[in-house]
């Protein structure tokens, strides 16, 4: 088993880049390996609750689908407090495993 950190910056502005990244995780995920995911800047968003529901990548893959496999297999999804604060967001704000 290999351990995995997958670091994402961007957010709702680059749905190519936010789905591949969650997809990535999951893919790493269900293939056994130890995974985290660290958001900063844009890339925050990301965790708010309701923020993925939309959010498609233009091949038809959706974020939520990948965010809500890593949340009910308890993937840390670490947060950079700075970039939280930043846009007003508080622990509270987030999906369960952030």
């Amino acid at each position: 088993m290999a351990k995995f950190l997958f670091v994402l910056s961007r957010g709702i502005e680059d749905p190519i880049r936010s789905t591949r990244c969650m997809q990535f995780a999951r893919a790493a995920k269900e293939s056994g390996h130890e995974v985290t995911v660290f958001l900063v800047e844009d890339g925050v968003m990301i965790a708010k609750a309701g923020i993925a529901d939309n959010i498609k990548s233009p091949t038809g893959d959706d974020l939520k689908g990948h965010l809500d496999y890593l949340v009910k297999e308890q993937v840390p999804i670490l947060v950079c407090t700075p970039c939280a604060n930043a846009r007003h967001l508080g622990p509270d704000d987030f999906v369960s495993s952030a």
